[in-house]
């Protein structure tokens, strides 16, 4: 008897990350696109509620936005910290 469905491949799909952090990456830089990912989310979060308002699920995306928004504001002020702290002459 012929099976209607064939057997999954048998070799496994390779583990690769989507994308990789470099190690020796200075962490005020690292700050830095941080800030700008999270203002691209908050961006379109935005963008995106806008153009849908009459849909479901608005205020969900409206959380995000604001948790996308907070954390934007944090990563902000370490930098804002770390620059002051820099030109002090304390880092």
């Amino acid at each position: 008897m012929k099976k209607q469905v064939p057997d999954p491949p048998r070799n496994k799909p390779p583990i690769s990350p989507f994308f990789t952090v470099r190690t020796d990456m200075y962490p005020p830089d690292a700050l830095i696109h941080i800030t700008e990912l999270l203002r691209g989310v908050s961006q379109v979060i935005d963008e995106h509620c806008r153009n849908h308002t009459d849909q479901p699920g608005m205020s969900m995306l409206a959380n995000a936005a604001h948790a996308t928004d907070i954390a934007r504001a944090l990563s902000e002020h370490v930098l804002g910290t770390l620059d002051m702290a820099k030109l002090r002459g304390e880092a």
